[in-house]
């Protein structure tokens, strides 16, 4: 039975409640990944330009602060941190560049820190010292007190720059509280998944089983009553057959009658072979499992056959070893009489072979035969009742060997090929503790 889309509503939404809860939950997470990298970067921000400042108040203060050397200043203070680029601006003008600049850094900057493209721009407005002073100073706009060429005393703006990875980059006790609990909350949800997909699938083949167990009672029932029938059936028929028997013998019948009595009996004999095989078909039978001994029983059915055998000018070939097989003793002599029966119609001469061997696992029977074979279409379907390559054929007789060997545990199977013959093989035999040497 298919299992609907329907029965596995609730634990769809929940898995998909969950999945989405996780989600938001790395989603937010990553975000708060951002805000972090930002504060960090603020906070190194902060100190790097503190250092900066308090270092050029030094310089200031000693009087040997030179602007041309403000940019060697500044470079080792940047090397040290996770800046790589500085600019000092003001009046919108770049009064001072240290380190690697990008090409297409905006105009305008807004106070602390902030994302363009690929770069995280830290501003800060700073107060520099009293004088930058410097020799050959082309800028005549900032001109100290003292008449010396420098930068003014006064209030600039203190861009730092770096790239946003290194911003972004997790530190090694994120992917501790984040990646664990999000593949434990991944495993739960599957393992709630899978819960509540075993127990949707028990449940349904609950149903299945609970449905079967209905439908082989109503067939074992309908099956009873059938063999019954037919039971009930072959006596009436052979009352009529022996009536036609003795109305045959009679001299004062004429020919014409005679023939058309013997066409009834034979008949009647046709239907009572097919109610017999019927009745065998419908009758479920308890497995009765002995060990057997196989030789001796294959033997039997070459004499019970021979009459068979030499009418239709068929050979029986023997390959069996003395070994003691695990089987009900009727039912496998049932399955034998039925294959080769089966082979001796299919054939017109040639040689018929049955043959008994180990597999390593266990034992198989094959019967083969170099009769007309069966052909592919047909060849799928041939252990289903009623189906018959023979006009004269009843259909049942694989169907009952198919059956036989199940009900033991076997399985079965056939090879065949037009015009080339057939080969069945019942595999899955036991072999009994008191089996021969030779297996």
């Amino acid at each position: 039975m298919r299992l609907e889309i329907r029965e596995f509503r609730i634990p769809i939404i929940l898995t998909l409640l969950m999945l989405g809860m996780i989600s938001y939950w790395s989603w937010q997470t990553w975000h708060d990944l951002d805000d972090r990298g930002i504060g960090r970067a603020e906070h190194e921000a902060f100190r790097t330009s503190d250092i900066l400042l308090s270092t050029l108040d030094a310089l200031d203060r000693a009087g040997c602060l030179e602007i041309d050397k403000t940019g060697d200043l500044f470079r080792p203070v940047l090397e040290a941190s996770s800046y790589r680029f500085l600019l000092l601006i003001k009046d919108n003008r770049r009064i001072l560049e240290v380190g690697s600049v990008p090409a297409d850094i905006p105009s305008s900057f807004k106070d602390g820190a902030s994302f363009q493209g690929s770069t995280l721009f830290f501003s800060r407005r700073v107060t520099l010292p009293h004088t930058l002073s410097g020799k050959g100073h082309r800028n005549s706009d900032y001109i100290n007190s003292s008449g010396s060429s420098g930068i003014l005393n006064g209030d600039y703006l203190m861009v730092l720059g770096s790239h946003a990875r290194q911003v972004r980059k997790p530190s090694p006790k994120f992917f501790d509280h984040m990646i664990v609990p999000f593949i434990a909350v991944l495993l739960i949800i599957a393992a709630n998944a899978a819960a509540w997909i075993m127990v949707l699938r028990n449940r349904s083949l609950f149903d299945q089983l609970e449905m079967e167990r209905t439908r082989s009672a109503h067939l074992e029932d309908l099956g009873l009553a059938a063999a019954g029938l037919a039971h009930e059936t072959k006596n009436p028929l052979g009352i009529i057959s022996g009536i036609a028997q003795q109305v045959a013998k009679d001299p004062m019948v004429p020919e014409k009658s005679r023939a058309m009595l013997e066409t009834i009996i034979d008949e009647i004999d046709k239907s009572v072979s097919r109610l017999g095989l019927f009745m065998t078909f419908a009758r479920k039978r308890e497995i009765s499992a002995s060990p057997v001994k196989a030789q001796p029983l294959i033997e039997s059915i070459a004499v019970i056959l021979e009459p068979e055998l030499e009418t239709a000018g068929v050979s029986l070939k023997i390959e069996c070893p003395d070994v003691t097989i695990t089987a009900d003793e009727e039912m496998f002599r049932q399955i034998l009489v039925n294959l080769v029966l089966n082979s001796i119609t299919a054939s017109s001469g040639g040689e018929i072979t049955i043959r008994l061997k180990s597999d390593g696992t266990g034992g198989y029977v094959e019967v083969e035969d170099q009769g007309c074979g069966i052909s592919k279409e047909m060849l799928p379907r041939i252990f289903k009742p009623y189906v018959t390559g023979s006009p004269d054929g009843h259909g049942l007789g694989l169907s009952i060997v198919k059956r036989f060997a199940e009900d033991h545990g076997w399985s079965v199977s056939a090879e065949s090929e037009p015009g080339h013959g057939t080969v069945i093989k019942i595999s899955g035999i036991s072999f009994s503790d008191t089996a021969g040497d030779e297996r």
